[in-house]
This record gives structure tokens, sequence and C-alpha cells, in this order.
């Protein structure tokens, strides 16, 4: 069955938003690619639909207000609607806390935090319109376990739940449902560049998951889609962990 649903995904010309953007395509929503590299993401809508009838490519810097609030415009302008967002752009500047300067800090919370805000802000009036209205926040095992070097991605994802938890309390009297995926060690392309250089020992990190692998990025993306999807109308405010059980396990 062909659905109506659009599907705004952040940071989705590669990686687990590519993967979010995908699954979305297979079940007949829209999609809209919004990513800061315009290129990767025209050539990803292009890929998923040539004809362009359920593939927007737009560029988004999710640090800009102007720049995200263009960016929904111009998916109400093309669709007429917005049902889902997708809170996934992100980056990682792993670095030893005590180096860390304020532009560094300050950079990646704009990203990640303030950069969710801003598209929930602006996507609001569309997801308030919709019957199924729905908003998904990539968190990460990162928001519930102390992972050395990762101290301003953490507080941002722990940020992101927070998020998550106000504006589903908020929100829920106008139909949308606010909630978060918290992936684990996932293999997309970067990962797997990150292990071929050494700069990571993907035994030692398996050994600490209980289920001894890495996610695939379409793992993550099925979480995305049902909690997005009507399928879980009940659910909001959660944030739902999909880390192989890593974060349970006491031995970390």
């Amino acid at each position: 069955m062909t659905e109506e649903r659009v599907a705004f995904i952040t940071g989705s010309a590669r990686g687990i938003g590519m993967a979010v953007a995908e699954a979305f395509h297979a079940k007949g929503c829209a999609v809209v690619i919004a990513d800061l590299d315009a290129d990767e993401a025209r050539a990803t809508a292009g890929r998923l639909d040539p004809s362009g009838e359920r593939a927007l490519a737009v560029s988004l810097d999710v640090t800009v207000t102007a720049s995200v609030d263009a960016a929904v415009a111009a998916t109400v302008e093309k669709f007429g609607r917005l049902d889902a967002l997708v809170n996934n752009a992100g980056t990682i500047n792993p670095q030893p806390s005590q180096e860390i300067t304020d532009e560094a800090w300050s950079g990646l919370l704009a990203v990640h935090l303030d950069g969710a805000f801003r598209c929930c802000r602006a996507a609001y009036p569309a997801l308030r319109d919709s019957p199924h209205g729905a908003i998904v926040s990539i968190s990460s095992v990162a928001a519930r376990v102390g992972i050395p070097k990762r101290l301003s991605y953490s507080a941002a994802k722990a940020g992101i739940e927070g998020l998550t938890h106000v504006l589903a309390v908020e929100w829920a009297e106008v139909g949308i449902r606010v909630n978060a995926v918290a992936p684990g060690y996932t293999m997309t392309k970067r990962m797997e560049g990150t292990i071929s250089s050494g700069l990571l020992d993907e035994t030692q990190v398996t050994r600490l998951i209980p289920m001894r692998r890495f996610a695939e990025p379409q793992e993550i993306a099925n979480a995305v889609y049902w909690l997005a999807s009507p399928d879980a109308s009940y659910v909001t405010g959660q944030a739902l962990y999909v880390d192989g059980g890593a974060t349970v396990n006491s031995h970390w």
C-alpha cells in the first residue's frame, strides 16, 4: 500500500540518515533529503526516485535558522504537507575534555542540539496540521554512558533526549508525537574508515556488546521508521536504544 506521508530527514545524503530515507521511501512515503552537502543530497534523491515525484533534495545548514526555515518551506511547497521530521544531522570531534575550546564546544552543540531545536520549531506548523505528525531525533548511547573524549557530543545527545521529553509533553495536545532513537556502534562508511585507519579496535568494542556485532544502518532506520509511523501511535517522549544490549551490559 502506498502511503501519502512526507518525511523530512536531516543529514540524509549518507550514513544512517540515508538509510532512514530509504526506509521511508520503500514504504511509499515522499522523502526530503536535507543535507549540508547539496550535491550529495541531489545524488541520493536522484538514486531513490529519478522521477523526482517522491524525493526532494534541499540544501540545509541546521546551524542557520534561515536555512532551516527555507528547507521546511520548500518541502511544504512541493508536497503540500509534512508528516515526519527526523533530526539526524550531526558531526563528531573526539578530543580530551580539558582541551575543548569554547568554539569547538559551541560548534558541536549548534549542529546536534540547536539544530534539532531549529528543525522542530520550523516544522511545528506543518506537523500540527498532519493527522500523524511525528518527530524522531537521533540520540546516542553516549547520552547514557560515559565515553572518553566525547564530552560535547555526549552533552548534546543527552540534551536531545531532554528536548524530546519536553516537546512530547507540550505538543501532545496538537497531535505531534516526539521520540528519539539512540543507536549504538553502527557500521556506516565513516565507521568502516575509522576502523580501517586503526582509530578504533572493532574487537574491543564488540566484546562489550551482548550481540557481538555492530548495527547495520538499516536496523537503526527500521526503528526510526516505526517510531514515526502510525503503528507507534501511543508512543511519545521515549528514547529507544538500538544498541545490541550494550547499555544494559554490566561488563562495560
